[in-house]
């Protein structure tokens, strides 16, 4: 079973993914279910069948509140990527076990709704599909097969015990469990930060931070002062020349070394100087980020934007 890493994908210029690394596959930290938004609690890799990774939009404190999750009757996913090929009748056989397991062996009591859901399953599944199964506050629960819905089952009861082959007392993979029910860390650096002038103390804008290929680059999200909401950066080089200032990368492949995040560039908005960048969070106050850039006159600190 493989561990889980954390970072984070910009995939267009205005919204950033927080995605979980495990293995080869990525799982979003923020995912959408049909209508609802949940975030990521855990995610893990049962040896090279599968992927799964577990949603909700409540908080658990360990290991310990496996069972209490499956038995929740909030809305909550999970979602399963497929790392290799496999006949619809040996997953089949899988979710069948795993259920005789969750129930100590009293699975006979859900023989419909089991064979309801086995029936929704395809005969054939192919390395790379994506399965979702999202159950909603009430006892709807729903399968997806690649943003196909295959259908609902609508029983409470099946719902546990379905959760719990993953979050049960006996489940198919203990680590896996673990895994599912750790609680999330996300990199300090990430998120958004204001930024002040140096002198004299003012906000200037929210930041930000994300990361690409393990380097950290900045985007400004919002500037402060109103009037200056549709500035435009005239003196910018390149292809920042002329860019709308709200949107703008202005942080540029810093990458970590030590402590810091070293080697980047950072553009200044008022007079377009492109300059070497650092920065770094002080182990004893992770809400301020020290930046330093050359012609910046020391170094600035930035507070971090409770969300």
């Amino acid at each position: 079973m493989k561990r889980v890493l954390y970072f984070v994908a910009f995939f267009c210029a205005a919204i950033s993914y927080a995605q979980t690394k495990v293995g080869d596959t990525y799982f979003n930290d923020v995912d959408v279910f049909d209508k609802s938004e949940l975030m990521l609690n855990g995610a893990g890799a049962k040896e090279k069948m599968y992927a799964i990774a577990l949603y909700l939009d409540f908080e658990v404190d360990g290991v310990e509140d496996g069972i209490m999750v499956a038995e929740k009757d909030k809305t909550m996913a999970i979602t399963i990527k497929i790392t290799s090929s496999i006949e619809g009748s040996d997953f089949k056989d899988i979710v069948r076990n795993g259920l005789e397991r969750a129930t100590d062996g009293n699975s006979y009591l859900l023989e419909n709704q089991i064979r309801d859901f086995l029936h929704l399953l395809p005969n054939k599944i192919n390395k790379f599909d994506i399965f979702k199964i999202l159950y909603v506050k009430g006892g709807g629960l729903s399968i997806f097969k690649n943003k196909e819905r295959l259908g609902t089952i609508n029983s409470k009861e099946f719902k546990k015990a379905l959760f719990k082959i993953w979050l049960g007392e006996n489940p198919v993979d203990m680590e896996l469990k673990e895994d599912l029910l750790a609680s999330y860390e996300p990199n300090p650096i990430l998120g958004k930060w204001k930024t002040y002038d140096k002198k004299s103390g003012v906000a200037i804008n929210i930041v930000q931070l994300y990361i690409i290929e393990n380097k950290v680059y900045g985007s400004i999200q919002r500037m402060l002062r109103i009037s200056e909401r549709d500035a435009i950066c005239y003196e910018c080089q390149g292809d920042d020349k002329n860019q709308n200032v709200e949107g703008l990368v202005i942080i540029k492949g810093l990458k970590l070394k030590g402590d810091r995040y070293v080697n980047g560039k950072y553009t200044n908005i008022k007079n377009g100087d492109v300059s070497d960048c650092q920065m770094w969070i002080d182990e004893n106050n992770t809400n301020i980020l020290n930046v330093k850039y050359k012609g910046g006159g020391g170094i600035h600190r930035w507070k971090k934007v409770k969300e």
